[in-house]
């Protein structure tokens, strides 16, 4: 594991009050001095809401997945006593002539506790069915909490900070809040569709061909919205592979920047420093409104392809709001490959592609987003055999040092959401 770089806070000297007519002058200063400390009094109690926003979100989530337990283990008390009472039911079926008239009595009695179990069953599903969408609600909220709160916290730290440079778990952190930002679009877009893998055009068949090529087979039973954040997330990975910037202009004396970039990207920190230094140069020069003018229109071609794919998929059309709300996923990936591009430590996206049947889940590297094969969740097979189907999110990995030195040595940052089945 590596070491992160410490980042020591750097102390402003302050100029003394000159004497004779000069008071003036420290007069203004000090009302500047003021003016910043009310700033960072304001920022500081912006920090503390969102804070204590997030921990209530936090605490909704965890009452309403308590709840969903207990309800839970009731279904499965209500689904014991009604096999128990089949079971007794057969069993007097077959020894009819021997059961008095006291017996009978008792399982009607039993029957007719069985009957009200069935209701009280149902307005249990209910009540689980308006839990489920509390749950939801607070996780929104709870994502939206964090996103202000990273986002007024990234603002903070681009005043005060000399260089571009990053924390690890500041970037962990990105990334984590960008695939819950892909998962909470796909669940609420997505949620009531049904999957059609029959008759598709070439198209989406080389999309779902690139996450696993025996598709046709292996996904028919697969999380469904977990399929569909793997749609995006492939899209995600053209921004995040872009050469140097995404937006990089494809005609013009700049177009020279991409096969430039796919020739030296061996050269290890050579490289990164010229795309630090090239990304810099490209931003204050005249090339950056034609990159504007790239970014925007590879961004739409992005939305109307994913929303083409997930239609195919599911027959369902995206909303306006829901194609803007993708669209801004898709910004912010873009910042997020800019902020690698400036990084003096090398990091890398792991989008992992099934090869063959025979690829297996390695929690080093993935964490499983669909629910465990019942057999393993009751402990009846500890030791069972999982195959990896297909990557839902991109894993981040960092080599070597935060100057990109020692580049043996790797550090898992976050792990690559993947869905997994059972051999």
């Amino acid at each position: 594991m590596l070491k992160r770089k410490s980042e020591g806070a750097v102390d402003l000297e302050r100029d003394t009050a000159p004497s004779g007519p000069s008071n003036e002058l420290f007069s203004k200063s000090e009302m500047a001095s003021s003016g910043d400390d009310a700033v960072d009094a304001r920022m500081a109690h912006r920090i503390a809401d969102l804070e204590r926003a997030l921990a209530i979100a936090k605490e909704e989530q965890n009452l309403a997945r308590e709840e969903l337990s207990r309800l839970r283990q009731h279904r499965e008390e209500d689904q014991h006593a009604m096999e128990e009472l089949s079971a007794r039911l057969a069993e007097s079926g077959s020894n009819a002539n021997r059961v008095s008239p006291a017996q009978l009595e008792e399982r009607l009695a039993s029957h007719d506790d069985t009957r009200q179990h069935r209701v009280e069953r149902a307005q249990s599903n209910s009540e689980a069915d308006d839990l489920r969408l509390r749950l939801h609600a607070a996780e929104k909220e709870s994502q939206e909490r964090l996103q202000q709160l990273l986002a007024l916290k990234s603002s903070i730290s681009s005043l005060t900070r000399m260089d571009s440079q990053i924390t690890d778990s500041e970037l962990a952190e990105s990334f984590s809040q960008l695939a819950n930002r892909v998962r909470e679009w796909s669940v609420s877009n997505f949620r009531r569709s049904k999957l059609n893998l029959d008759k598709l055009p070439k198209e989406t068949e080389e999309v779902l061909t690139a996450l696993n090529p025996l598709y046709s087979v292996s996904l028919r039973s697969t999380d469904k919205l977990a399929l569909y954040q793997a749609i995006v997330s492939s899209s995600l990975m053209q921004i995040f592979d872009a050469p140097v910037v995404f937006g990089l202009p494809s005609t013009g004396p700049f177009a020279t920047l991409r096969p430039l970039a796919e020739h030296t990207r061996h050269l290890g920190t050579t490289y990164r420093e010229w795309v630090r230094a090239t990304v810099q140069i490209l931003e204050r020069s005249e090339a950056n409104s034609d990159m504007e003018i790239e970014r925007e229109a590879s961004l739409h071609r992005l939305t109307g392809e994913i929303s083409h794919i997930l239609f195919t998929l599911t027959s369902v059309s995206l909303p306006p709001h829901a194609q803007s709300v993708l669209t801004g996923i898709l910004k912010d990936a873009v910042i997020l490959q800019r902020t690698l591009a400036l990084q003096k430590a090398r990091y890398q996206l792991l989008f992992l592609r099934c090869q063959d049947a025979s690829m297996r889940f390695d929690d080093r590297t993935m964490e499983a987003v669909n629910d465990v094969d019942p057999a393993v969740e009751d402990g009846t097979d500890m030791d069972v055999d999982r195959r990896f189907l297909f990557c839902a999110f991109p894993g981040l990995v960092k080599w070597g040092d935060e100057w990109g030195e020692h580049a043996e040595m790797s550090n898992v940052l976050l792990k690559a959401r993947v869905c997994s089945g059972v051999s």
